[in-house]
């Protein structure tokens, strides 16, 4: 069954409530877990956070030596090591499974289980806010790349979840972290310039007077692109435009991940 299906499937026609209990496991910088809590967040669903190790459940064998605890971690939850994963008694987990994987496989089984009244608009696919993540993309992971592991978060808190870190990126996606760093004088006024542009894309508020993308309030746009800006505030020296910031720190309030301004890294 395809992956937003089966969470739909799980509650039927008439949606049922969600469990009492809900335990969500996360990386702490992982825009993927981001987007679940933002959500979770933003409905008022609560939630036990669990954060671990971002080298837990990596091979080392197949990590060039870094990771550990390869059948741990998010592996003994699913299999695999992948997270977001939320688990409680009634969470539709796949055979095999202890939760529920995915983040908009989460996000919509919640929707559609969430407390009467609550409710998340879905996404629009606006073109135009298609285009400025497409352009913030690169100015965001360049900077935001080399600081993420410096942040005083659970995500990094034994040596080699860094290490893991610098490895897969590395490795995997050619990622130059010097020189990454050496483009921050280059890069800053580019993510400064995006997020002025972002400004203009913010057509409406929310029920709690907080700036969002759409006229009619909060929505799966803003649950999408958030965990972006999240990201960003790793870095220090951005300038952030008034509504923006607003926009980004009442979506913060209302999740259980707090933006990293307070540990940024120039």
């Amino acid at each position: 069954m395809p992956a937003l299906a089966f969470a739909l499937a799980a509650c039927g026609a008439a949606p049922t409530k969600l469990p009492s209990r809900l335990t969500l496991y996360v990386y702490d910088h992982c825009p993927y877990c981001n987007r679940v809590e933002f959500l979770m967040g933003k409905l008022g669903v609560p939630y036990e956070r669990v954060v671990y190790g971002y080298g837990q459940g990596a091979n080392p064998a197949e990590a060039g030596g870094t990771g550990y605890d390869a059948s741990g971690g998010p592996v003994a939850l699913t299999g695999k090591k992948v997270l977001p994963v939320l688990a409680g008694d009634g969470v539709p987990a796949p055979a095999g499974m202890r939760g529920l994987p995915e983040s908009l496989e989460i996000c919509s089984y919640v929707a559609a289980c969430a407390p009467p009244g609550s409710r998340v608009a879905p996404a629009t696919g606006r073109a135009d806010v298609d285009r400025w993540r497409a352009a913030f993309k690169e100015p965001m992971t360049l900077l935001a790349r080399p600081r993420l592991p410096q942040m005083p978060v659970a995500d990094w808190s034994d040596a080699r979840d860094g290490a893991y870190a610098t490895w897969k990126y590395t490795t995997n996606f050619q990622f130059d972290y010097e020189r990454a760093r050496a483009r921050t004088a280059e890069l800053l006024p580019a993510a400064s310039a995006a997020l002025r542009d972002l400004e203009a894309l913010l057509r409406g508020v929310d029920a709690d007077g907080v700036p969002c993308l759409n006229a009619w309030g909060f929505s799966m746009d803003d649950v999408l692109l958030l965990p972006d800006l999240r990201q960003l505030s790793c870095v220090a020296g951005v300038e952030w435009p008034t509504r923006v910031r607003a926009y980004l720190d009442g979506a913060c309030a209302k999740a259980e991940c707090k933006a990293y301004d307070e540990h940024a890294q120039p």
